[in-house]
């Protein structure tokens, strides 16, 4: 029965958080904007909810009436692990690096030269974690400012409950959705694909020991499909510059995987709190190892093919 409020608990708030990323980045992207990606915000913001949800109160009854840690409790991991996990990317990071980087977007960049990419990113690592470190912080002030009662323990069982209800509707809505309305597609395969991208990191999670073997698999696989994904979209053939997939319904597929599930597969809240707990040489050597492998991941099989073959403009 635990497991099973689990898998829905998460599923549902893994929806949730893909969803919201593309929300946030969708409204905090505008002309004139002094970052030129949401996704800053959605990583600070996703933080701040991790920081509050490690540091609230609100599971202390439960953890003394059912003699458990809060990290066994299917509402703290639909939180933490479902929604924080997915409203923050570090797969997305990466990419969103490598393309600044190397200019590969599709408007291209006025850089002075080539080198200025390197500059790019570094301001896009800078800012992300930066303000993802200050956003867990904030969640931890926020938990003491703004104490919440504690739930009982027939509460929270009441809550995982309703919400798993509500993920078994919900899933069968997207269905549908995604079945019958094209406008849909975009948010309803962003959904789908993000539940088993957020179930894939909790179970790879359990590999965590003494070093968070589980979350650095997680996000350097998610980098992989990530990249490989990029190429199927955004890839050209060697005779022409029309693109590997050029079905708008394939390129939409292509697209829920790549935000739904690398998006949430991979995280960043949950990076930054691991390291947050390490001491301070261990959290710069594992957050520059991951970095480094994740970074090099889109450098080999992005870049590989885009300085050979070129990219163009997906075909939605």
């Amino acid at each position: 029965m635990n497991a099973a409020l689990t898998y829905l608990n998460i599923a549902v708030f893994a929806m949730a958080g893909a969803i919201a990323r593309e929300g946030i980045e969708h409204l905090t992207l505008f002309h004139g904007s002094f970052t030129e990606s949401g996704l800053v915000w959605a990583n600070f913001g996703g933080c701040i909810v991790m920081g509050w949800v490690n540091a609230t109160n609100l599971f202390e009854n439960v953890e003394k009436e059912r003699g458990v840690t809060k990290k066994q409790l299917p509402l703290f991991l639909g939180i933490g692990t479902g929604f924080c996990g997915s409203l923050t990317s570090f797969s997305t990071l990466m990419l969103e690096g490598f393309l600044y980087g190397a200019n590969q977007n599709d408007t291209k960049l006025g850089y002075p030269n080539a080198g200025y990419g390197v500059q790019s990113v570094m301001s896009i690592g800078l800012i992300n974690f930066g303000l993802s470190f200050a956003g867990l912080k904030v969640g931890h002030h926020l938990a003491d400012l703004v104490p919440l009662p504690p739930l009982s323990s027939k509460v929270e069982r009441l809550l995982s409950s309703f919400i798993a209800a509500a993920s078994i509707a919900l899933f069968c809505i997207f269905i549908i959705f995604a079945g019958l309305w094209k406008s849909w597609r975009w948010w309803t395969y962003l959904g789908l694909f993000g539940i088993p991208g957020a179930l894939l990191r909790w179970q790879l999670s359990k590999l965590n020991g003494k070093l968070p073997l589980g979350t650095f698999s997680a996000n350097i696989l998610a980098c992989i499909v990530l990249a490989v994904c990029v190429l199927l979209q955004r890839g050209k053939t060697n005779t022409s510059s029309t693109q590997l997939v050029h079905s708008f319904l394939q390129c939409q597929i292509l697209d829920g995987i790549m935000n739904g599930f690398c998006g949430c597969l991979s995280t960043i809240s949950t990076f930054v709190n691991e390291m947050y707990g390490m001491n301070y040489k261990r959290a710069y050597i594992y957050g520059f190892a991951t970095s480094f492998v994740g970074f090099s991941m889109m450098v080999i099989i992005v870049g590989s093919f885009a300085w050979t073959q070129s990219l163009v403009s997906p075909a939605c």
